[in-house]
């Protein structure tokens, strides 16, 4: 089934100018590996929206298992009231796929754990089981205690702690921010944002992050995500992409738009960098919503 955990983003916080997942219940900062980010969006929603306590979840639990000459560490595994285990995770990147062979290994570590719940996921995708003496059956919908019990509240300060917005965004830029988040990523959006790297690409544009795809024709696509920087900031980041190759970059700050710099996007193409006001080229401004902006900023990158 889809997985809980494909609209929910994991926090983040700033290094040394460095971009880091923050581990809320560890209280610690990790390098932003996919792994990692499918634990933590699991952990998002196994807090906020299935209303577990953050008392009740371990990461990283010894495993001895027979044969094994060192000892394996779970993912996650929650607990009931009582602190007996109640569900077993077992999280994989979203670009390996779920396997026979994850669920004999989530197997494996469950004949020490003893929970009767399992879960296997890439942050795409869901697999559940019950464990009922050793026997792993397949669930097809969420077990009872596990579904969402409330509706997304997403408030400015939530954004922030997930690395899209700054905290110290423009105030003209805040309200528009507030609701581009909401329609990439929140409940208004239409699609499941993926992550993706951009390898290469400028560090300081900080493009590596969520995006929300627009398919604007057959042979076009437009890859929108906003993103923090470390100053506080907030950059609008878009990627052309044109029969499978990414073919332009527009970066720009919401920050320097809003303070009326002339200079306040980068543009990258395979003519070279510059840097361009995207308020005078294409009229980009805080009173139309970015769905509205994403075929006016397409229309410009693909002219050029």
């Amino acid at each position: 089934m889809k997985s809980v955990a494909h609209k929910q983003y994991p926090q983040y916080v700033f290094r040394d100018g460095t971009k880091l997942l923050w581990n809320p219940i560890l209280k610690k900062a990790f390098v932003d590996l996919p792994e990692e980010r499918v634990r933590l969006q699991l952990i998002e929603y196994l807090i906020f929206d299935a209303g577990f306590s953050k008392a009740r979840i371990s990461f990283e639990s010894p495993v001895n298992l027979p044969g094994d000459k060192s000892a394996s560490r779970t993912d996650i595994i929650c607990y009931d009231k009582e602190f007996k285990p109640l569900l077993l995770v077992e999280c994989k990147s979203p670009d390996v796929s779920l396997s026979e062979k994850a669920s004999i290994q989530i197997a494996r570590y469950n004949q020490k754990i003893g929970a009767p719940f399992l879960l296997i996921s890439n942050g795409l995708e869901d697999y559940w089981f019950r464990d009922s003496s050793g026997t792993l059956q397949e669930l097809h919908e969420l077990p009872s205690g596990f579904n969402s019990q409330h509706e997304s509240t997403e408030h400015f300060d939530y954004w922030v702690q997930r690395g899209f917005v700054g905290n110290k965004s423009h105030p003209e830029s805040r309200k528009w921010i507030l609701e581009s988040c909401e329609l990439l990523y929140g409940s208004k959006s239409t699609s499941s944002p993926k992550y993706f790297k951009f390898e290469g690409a400028p560090n300081e544009l900080f493009l590596p992050n969520y995006y929300s795809i627009f398919g604007l024709n057959e042979t076009l696509k437009l890859a929108v995500s906003l993103t923090a920087t470390p100053f506080g900031a907030t950059r609008l980041n878009c990627v052309l992409n044109k029969n499978g190759k990414n073919t332009a970059l527009l970066s720009a700050s919401l920050d320097l738009i809003a303070k009326g710099d002339s200079k306040n996007t980068i543009l990258q193409t395979n003519s070279g960098i510059q840097k361009i006001n995207i308020s005078a080229k294409r009229r980009f401004n805080f009173s139309e919503s970015i769905n509205d902006q994403v075929s006016n900023l397409s229309d410009f990158l693909s002219e050029l």
